[in-house]
């Protein structure tokens, strides 16, 4: 735990700026890879870069494979809720462009098994790659960047609405209705098995006609004929 010192009672002296650290190290690296190892050594006497080339002429080739690809080996498919182009992981607000112009309110994320992500995966629905999220920039609520970024945003998804639009063909949907309609068959109905008619002379029933208006001598006596019917039932329930 003692402190490193150049020389006994003095402190190293400092290397210099990050960009003259990078090629000494590289340098120093390379010196190693071609520097040859002892006899007891795994190597048995070579150097990692005549090892490496041995291997090379004995037709050894790498198998190469992408970002997205580690990406997916060493992570879980979860799903998130799109809201307004972002998705929530790990408790942060992640964002792409891609992500700004999906039309889904569902997405795939491959999220790391192993590690904490600095950037995350996205799959549609069928599985294929939709882009590669990184954090949301969160902006105090006063700060204008972050009613610019959200304008963006919205200008994103409008336009990815808008050649939508475009490229859907135009309907006509009252000539489709009508089309279908036309193109269905008919339905023929099955001979009648009678005839209704009006006419008497066909009609094996009789029709009893109303009677004329009766007049002003016969209205009386009819009136009459009632009045004397009730005095003789109302003599009789008297006696």
């Amino acid at each position: 735990m003692s402190k490193k010192q150049e020389a006994i009672g003095r402190t190293v002296a400092p290397f210099g700026a990050f960009e003259d650290v990078v090629p000494a190290i590289e340098g120093f690296v390379r010196t190693y890879n071609h520097t040859a190892q002892g006899k007891k050594s795994a190597l048995k006497g070579l150097s990692p870069e005549a090892t490496f080339r041995k291997h090379l002429d004995a037709g050894w080739a790498p198998t190469a494979m992408s970002r997205d690809e580690v990406r997916a080996a060493c992570a879980r498919t979860e799903e998130r809720s799109v809201v307004q182009g972002a998705i929530s992981v790990g408790g942060r607000h992640w964002t792409c462009p891609e992500l700004q112009a999906y039309q889904y309110e569902k997405i795939w994320v491959r999220v790391p098994a192993y590690h904490t992500p600095a950037e995350l995966l996205l799959l549609d629905r069928c599985g294929e790659r939709v882009g590669i999220a990184f954090p949301d920039v969160e902006c105090h609520p006063l700060d204008k960047r972050g009613a610019k970024a959200s304008a963006e945003r919205a200008k994103v998804h409008r336009q990815v609405v808008r050649d939508l639009d475009r490229s859907a063909p135009d309907i006509d949907v009252a000539a489709r209705l009508i089309a279908r309609g036309q193109a269905q068959p008919d339905a023929v109905p099955n001979e009648p098995v009678d005839i209704a008619s009006y006419d008497p002379a066909k009609r094996p029933a009789r029709i009893v006609m109303p009677k004329g208006a009766s007049t002003s001598e016969e209205r009386r006596r009819e009136q009459d004929e009632r009045i004397a019917v009730q005095m003789d039932l109302a003599k009789r329930i008297v006696g």
